[in-house]
């Protein structure tokens, strides 16, 4: 990548909002980017085939979904976005290496603490996707069809969301679970009529 295409895409707000968003999802649509960055789905498509071109994300086709997800180079530049967010905060990655008294280092306190913000941003968004859809429908009455297929593509983001806690069950709190429940439940009642 050129000097001047790197400060081009990454000195610009919506490329950096796109390429965090894809690493807070792991693998989602670029309508879902679109969206997070409050961006056109053609100004987000463009940025992402820049990305693909550059190595940062992949795309994948699953069935009639095409999902976006970070390459390893991808995961590289978002920790040094982070590491350049927390320079211009004012904090500096060797700070966070200092040990508290109970032998965690702040970096891994910090990373807990991110990735579960980071897993209650998720739930969040995916809650208020989910129960804004599935409140739309019921109000036009649409059929059952079209209720599955409005509401079917989000099985994947829901079961990451699953795996991830499962994995490390500090990342979710009890309203992150009622919001969790609450979508799988919508999700069951629409999909398993």
């Amino acid at each position: 990548m050129t000097k001047e295409y790197a400060e081009q895409l990454f000195l610009q707000e919506k490329p950096t909002l796109a390429l965090l968003a894809i690493w807070s999802f792991q693998k989602t649509y670029a309508s879902v980017i679109t969206k997070e960055i409050n961006s056109t789905f053609a100004h987000t498509t463009k940025i992402l085939s820049k990305m693909e071109e550059y190595g940062l994300v992949q795309f994948s086709v699953e069935g009639r979904v095409k999902y976006v997800e970070l390459t390893d180079h991808g995961y590289r530049v978002v920790e040094a976005l982070k590491n350049l967010i927390m320079a211009i905060e004012g904090e500096s990655p060797e700070d966070s290496h200092d040990q508290d008294i109970d032998g965690v280092s702040d970096q891994e306190s910090m990373e807990s603490e991110e990735d579960k913000k980071v897993t209650l941003d998720h739930i969040d968004r995916l809650h208020q996707q989910i129960m804004t859809t599935y409140a739309d429908l019921s109000e036009s009455n649409a059929e059952l069809q079209v209720m599955k297929m409005k509401i079917g593509p989000f099985s994947r983001d829901i079961q990451l969301l699953l795996n991830s806690i499962e994995e490390n069950e500090e990342l979710i709190d009890d309203e992150g679970l009622d919001k969790l429940t609450e979508i799988q439940n919508i999700f069951d009642l629409v999909m398993k009529q």
